[in-house]
């Protein structure tokens, strides 16, 4: 009885959690000299991979890369409605993506393309499949987020959330001229991203995060002010 009342205490989260976890991840999410540096660390070692056809490249540019925060505050503004963070995080997650593709497809024109590729399974099962993963990286993701003794979980959910490989694929094999291909890993893309957005919504609703609005808004104004 004990551990099932301890259990329950777990999943829930006090008015401070919510006040530090929107004021770091709205600050991290926001556009700077450091995400970008990041983003095109990211791009150039996911790129890579991808040409050098090594998973433990592919690894490592996805620990860099920053896109999670964003993606994790965009569903924190769909969760209170807020309009103004729900465009900023969607634009600049547009920005960033766009960075990630064109990088690849400038280094498929520096290097040429790869002789193989990943094999992965291109089907819409397997497109479900990879949106499952992201629905429950996105909530783990999120939890984790609020839940700062845990937060060492985050690396590796990181690695989870198949963001930027799908994305820089996408750049490589529009440059390769494989267009069939490169529409599947843009539509692996699009339902991870959507999944991400779709278990941290749940989770930001489940934790009530409504109760943050005021928060939310006032990150917000000490950014526009900074």
């Amino acid at each position: 009885m004990e551990e099932s009342k301890n259990n329950g205490e777990s999943l829930k989260v006090t008015d401070g959690d919510r006040y530090r976890a929107v004021g770091e991840l709205i600050k991290k999410s926001a556009p700077s000299t450091v995400y970008y540096s990041l983003l095109i660390f990211s791009s150039i070692i996911v790129g890579c991979g991808v040409l050098l056809n090594n998973m433990a490249i592919l690894i490592g540019g996805m620990l860099v890369a920053p896109v999670l925060t964003p993606a994790l505050a965009l569903a924190l503004g769909v969760s209170v409605g807020d309009v103004k963070l729900i465009s900023k995080e969607f634009w600049l997650l547009v920005k960033s993506f766009i960075i990630i593709g064109a990088a690849a497809a400038v280094m498929t024109i520096i290097f040429g393309k790869p002789e193989n590729f990943f094999a992965v399974e291109n089907t819409l099962r397997a497109a479900a499949l990879w949106f499952t993963v992201a629905v429950a990286s996105g909530a783990g993701a999120t939890y984790a987020w609020v839940r700062k003794e845990i937060a060492d979980v985050l690396p590796g959910i990181a690695v989870s959330v198949s963001l930027v490989p799908p994305i820089s694929l996408t750049g490589v094999l529009m440059m390769a001229g494989d267009f069939f291909s490169a529409r599947f890993y843009f539509l692996v893309f699009s339902l991870n991203l959507l999944g991400i957005v779709i278990g941290s919504l749940v989770v930001f609703s489940m934790l009530r995060f409504y109760k943050a609005e005021k928060r939310i808004k006032s990150v917000e104004s000490e950014s526009q002010e900074g």
